[in-house]
């Protein structure tokens, strides 16, 4: 999906003072990364390691994995693109409402798709899958997969290799990565990405780790020279001191949960309480389409319109929490949108 995507301001040609429609961490890059980036441009006057072995080396370094398990992409999208390539042609069962590239990448390869929600069982639904496909948390309602339970699954679905996003597991207080099952399941890939919690989204940095069987299988079907130089530079600068480059995830789940009460107290908005920074939010009039112009027209606000996520409508949207100031200046922006009703 080219399009469609939150952080749409591009297209504008007003100001934003807000932006709640991207899922990227409200803080912004780190002003050390940055300085860092600055002194080292001469790297693009040069080929980047066409593998990215020593972002990788350090990646498996942080994770406590192998070197071997561990596969550096242009952006956690093009991870997703590349496994569905990898298994051209399967069958693939996708958790609903979802990222849509998973959906997108699948469909580009040919993959028979399915559909399952949280009401559903997930062993149940996957049962003559190949692949399935989880967001954890998923995007765009925040829902978590417990541990256990993604254990459990590829204990009993030996056969059907499990794809987990973990791009938002750095905002999750407490958040237990699966990471760790890659060394004990061969059925297992998890995707990765650098770009929401350390504000890099331009750089484009995502990666994978993956028992070696799959890790192997993947290395195949990827491209030579798809994370640029500088992207290796910002990714290796930034797992020598990870935590100190990341948002404080407590902080960030308080503004979101108050940010989810206060909304939810608005006459016409029923909040979707997630544990992660965004949520959903449906509107009991109008449209989501009508009121992100509103919000863009009247007060520089930017939301993200859910209603192209499969089974969501053109009621739902989604908000991802910033600080306090600009918090308020949603809830204000909805209180004036819903006077106009």
């Amino acid at each position: 999906m080219i399009s469609g995507h939150g952080d749409d301001s591009f297209r504008l040609k007003i100001p934003i003072l807000a932006d709640f429609s991207s899922n990227v961490w409200f803080g912004g890059t780190p002003p050390e990364l940055i300085s860092h980036l600055q002194q080292n441009l001469h790297l693009i006057g040069n080929y980047p390691e066409p593998d990215a072995v020593e972002l990788c080396c350090k990646m498996a370094v942080l994770h406590d994995v192998t070197p071997e398990q561990v596969l550096a992409f242009n952006g956690s999208v093009e991870a997703f693109y590349t496994i569905a390539l990898a298994f051209r042609e399967k069958h693939s069962a996708i958790f609903s409402p979802a990222f849509a590239e998973y959906e997108d990448a699948c469909r580009m390869h040919n993959h028979q798709i399915s559909f399952f929600t949280s009401a559903e069982s997930l062993n149940d639904s996957v049962k003559e899958a190949d692949l399935c496909w989880l967001g954890n948390p998923n995007n765009p309602d925040g829902h978590i997969f417990q541990f256990a339970e993604i254990e459990e699954f590829l204990k009993k679905n030996p056969k059907t290799i499990l794809v987990i996003d973990e791009a938002y597991a750095g905002f999750i207080p407490g958040f237990q990565s699966v990471i760790e099952l890659t060394t004990k399941f061969e059925n297992l890939v998890v995707v990765r990405s650098v770009t929401k919690c350390c504000a890099i989204p331009g750089l484009r940095l995502g990666y994978v780790v993956a028992s070696a069987k799959l890790a192997k299988r993947l290395r195949k079907f990827q491209q030579p020279w798809s994370v640029n130089a500088l992207a290796q530079e910002a990714g290796k600068f930034l797992i020598e001191d990870l935590k100190a480059h990341m948002p404080d995830a407590v902080v960030v789940q308080q503004l979101s949960k108050k940010l989810q009460q206060s909304v939810g107290q608005l006459k016409g908005f029923r909040v979707i309480n997630s544990e992660a920074p965004y949520f959903l939010v449906e509107m009991q009039s109008g449209t989501a389409t009508e009121l992100k112009e509103f919000l863009i027209q009247k007060h520089g606000i930017l939301i993200r319109d859910a209603s192209n996520f499969r089974g969501l409508n053109e009621r739902h949207f989604r908000v991802c929490t910033r600080n306090e100031n600009d918090n308020q200046l949603l809830i204000d922006g909805l209180k004036s949108y819903m006077q106009l009703k």
